[in-house]
């Protein structure tokens, strides 16, 4: 087989061709990736718990073309680092951002209903004037806005600067396919950054709440990020929690309106929104691909793999794996139990799964709430052209 996830066909549905190379190709060298694809469920969760033979540093792959570090400047730690240096910086990670995310969800609340009133006031005035009646965009209108100004919020990003972080965010997701290369992606993350480096400037000596001031002071036994690492950081959970939420939000209400009867159930059933949350995560992935570079020459089911060579975890077909899932395909909101590795797994856990969760429970069951007819409007859903993230561009829907 010849695994091309960017055919029109790929990109309405992926999960024919995963399916096939379940079954046929299971450990795949894809040319047109230039890597090797890991296709079940059981072998992703190997990937991420292999931290000796694969490493997480994408400039070890041997694909890599992005920039070089200066000579005598060591790279900065992530929470993408390896162990065991990625210990002290996900501790002081795990510190700053979790008392944050829990004093989040009441903000989370009111930028939801701030965003749906803003909706239900622009369809008001359509529906007036006569013309296209009761329509909107869930993604530009409410998927896209709504992780952008919660993550500001933990940044303490002013208002004004907040367009600005949601375009690089989609110049960055635009870019993950060509991420081995120095292209749009590296371009964004590089403004991203030079951002927060100036936030790091201008905070220091000074006292505050926000993520920003708590990473900068944070501590692990007498360790400390450096100012370079706390931009890394910021940088990655921006792009990272904003991207995911997205891409879960569009991706999960798609799901829903095209199973009417499973968003009947949640309408119904509110307490239903944990688990259905987890099953829409596990459906259709908002990340479809997470990468490593081979570390050293192994062999993985009769597949030579040499140190360099690249190695992508395809999530989304291990989560409909029917080896782990029954009726994998089915969408089933009750799930139990459901071992999806949507957020990865280990070491490497996506540090922003909690917050995407607490936006994803809230937004969900607001919208159905204010928009109780809530149905696809007439003209498609406008899917991205990536593939590593899974993701849409439009999704028209009509309120009644």
């Amino acid at each position: 087989m010849r695994f091309d996830p960017f055919t029109d066909e790929a990109l309405a549905n992926p999960y024919p061709q995963y399916a096939r190379l379940r079954v046929e190709s299971p450990v795949h060298w894809s040319d047109k990736l230039r890597s090797w694809v890991v296709f079940r469920h059981d072998d992703v969760t190997a990937f991420f718990r292999d931290d000796h033979r694969l490493s997480s540093d994408r400039t070890k792959a041997a694909k890599w073309k992005g920039p070089a570090m200066p000579d005598g400047m060591a790279r900065p730690r992530t929470v993408a680092t390896d162990p065991p240096e990625h210990g002290p910086v996900r501790a002081m990670l795990t510190t700053s951002l979790a008392p944050r995310v829990r004093t989040i969800g009441p903000r989370v609340d009111e930028l939801i209903a701030w965003l749906l009133d803003r909706i239900g006031a622009a369809v008001g005035r359509v529906v007036e004037r006569g013309a296209w009646a009761e329509e909107f965009d869930l993604i530009g209108d409410f998927a896209y806005p709504l992780p952008i100004n919660v993550i500001a919020e933990l940044f303490g990003v002013p208002e004004a600067d907040r367009p600005q972080f949601s375009a690089w965010s989609h110049a960055i997701a635009r870019g993950m396919d060509r991420f081995f290369s120095d292209d749009a992606a590296g371009q964004g993350l590089a403004d991203m950054g030079a951002y927060f480096f100036q936030m790091v400037l201008h905070h220091q000596g000074s006292e505050g709440e926000d993520l920003v001031h708590q990473l900068m002071r944070a501590e692990h036994h007498g360790d400390r990020l450096s100012d370079i690492e706390v931009v890394a950081m910021c940088t990655a959970l921006v792009f990272g929690g904003h991207e995911t939420t997205v891409n879960l939000l569009g991706n999960g209400m798609l799901a829903l309106l095209r199973h009417p009867a499973q968003l009947e159930r949640l309408r119904t059933e509110p307490g239903l929104i944990e688990p259905a949350v987890e099953e829409l995560l596990r459906f259709d992935s908002p990340a479809q691909f997470i990468s490593r570079a081979a570390a050293v020459d192994f062999t993985w089911r009769d597949q030579s793999i040499r140190a360099g060579d690249t190695v992508l975890a395809a999530l989304g077909s291990a989560n409909r794996d029917p080896a782990v899932f029954d009726e994998p395909d089915r969408l089933d909101l009750a799930r139990s139990p459901n071992p999806h590795v949507a957020f990865g797994l280990g070491t490497h856990f996506c540090p922003g799964a909690q917050l995407t969760r607490i936006e994803a429970r809230a937004a969900i069951p607001a919208l159905l709430q204010r928009f109780p007819h809530l149905h696809l409007a007439e003209r498609p859903p406008v899917r991205r052209p990536t593939a590593v993230l899974r993701s849409l561009e439009h999704l028209p829907v009509r309120t009644g």
